[in-house]
């Protein structure tokens, strides 16, 4: 049955067989194709978890009512050839899910094409839900996105500011996108998904597990170009979140709160051992995103790059067709090289495109 799958139907099931997060997982995805590692899985080789858990699907209605509860919820399973899928989730390797099952109007790559992630504390101060709110309230004037998880706290104030501003917000969730959790936030779920999206990697109809919450931090980290911790406690799960943004290389910012508070601590000491930033305002925390001014002008080849750009990304081979002998091979990569570097492009699967 395996040998017969497409791409897309191979990642659904492992999806629904595989554990979030698993390398192994991803591993064998990137060494032999999706289809193959199924009918490898199928075929008992491979870890004997995973082949028995693929029997089992393969074997199973659990396909049919996974997409069955997804339809119920108006939701589509992306992977990494669909135009939503964000390329930022590159970064993490064979850590990548392998597909993600999504709800709402919006657009996950174009959402997280300028995102922050904002997390921190359950248990939340007043002053902590008070400066998430107003982040995720600057983060739609800036056109910023919020991604966050959803939870009780800084979560849920950053997606209620970003609501608020009418900007647009990610709920990366720890179960099935069907399930509503924490289960008040039934209601915050659906506004996110006016113009947002609520995401997870785990099927529709997966109740949230202790460890999947860990889990999934690494796809908020990964979804945002920077993270902003409010609150958090020195064993706070949310510094997980800040620990994968560290090894992805994103920018950390640490708000910092008194140093009496149980709830700051775990901030203060990221801030002191430099795994954060200290924010001093919001502002701060939002400069980065601000636009770079264009050069007045380009260069003739600069130019004419950024000219056929604009109509849609290009590879370096399409680039290289076009302009032909014109133009060395040498000096078209340095050319790319320097408007990459002036922030101008970037290199995603589809090939160079403007920023």
């Amino acid at each position: 049955m395996a040998s017969q799958l497409t791409d897309r139907q191979a990642r659904l099931i492992i999806s629904i067989a595989g554990e979030p997060g698993d390398e192994r997982v991803g591993q064998a995805v990137a060494e032999f194709g999706a289809s193959d590692a199924v009918e490898r899985w199928e075929s008992g080789y491979g870890a004997d978890a995973m082949c028995k858990s693929i029997y089992r699907v393969l074997n199973s209605p659990l396909v049919e009512q996974a997409v069955k509860s997804l339809n119920s919820v108006r939701g589509r399973f992306i992977t990494p050839v669909d135009e939503e899928w964000p390329d930022s989730l590159d970064d993490l390797d064979t850590a990548a899910p392998v597909g993600l099952w999504c709800t709402g109007n919006g657009s996950l790559a174009e959402i997280s094409n300028q995102a922050l992630a904002v997390v921190g504390a359950r248990s939340a101060t007043a002053y902590g839900q008070r400066i998430a709110f107003e982040i995720g309230m600057q983060g739609a004037k800036e056109s910023v996105g919020i991604i966050s998880g959803a939870a009780y706290g800084i979560d849920a104030a950053a997606h209620r500011g970003s609501l608020a501003g009418q900007g647009k917000t990610v709920a990366v969730l720890a179960c099935g996108v069907d399930v509503a959790y924490p289960v008040s936030h039934r209601g915050l779920l659906s506004t996110i998904t006016d113009s947002g999206v609520v995401v997870s990697e785990a099927p529709p109809g997966a109740k949230p597990h202790k460890h999947r919450f860990l889990i999934r931090n690494r796809l908020i980290a990964a979804l945002s170009q920077s993270t902003v911790v409010v609150e958090a406690a020195l064993r706070s799960g949310s510094l997980s979140t800040s620990n994968w943004a560290h090894v992805l290389n994103r920018q950390i910012w640490g708000i910092p709160g008194p140093i009496t508070s149980a709830t700051s601590a775990g901030i203060h000491a990221g801030i002191r051992d430099n795994m954060m930033k200290i924010a001093t305002s919001t502002d701060e925390i939002f400069q980065e995103f601000k636009s770079p001014e264009l050069p007045m002008q380009l260069g003739l080849l600069d130019g004419a790059i950024v000219g056929l750009l604009s109509g849609g990304p290009k590879s370096t081979h399409e680039l290289a067709l076009h302009f032909g002998a014109e133009v060395d091979f040498h000096d078209l990569q340095a050319a790319l090289s320097l408007l990459e570097l002036r922030k101008l492009i970037s290199l995603s699967n589809q090939g160079w495109k403007l920023i």
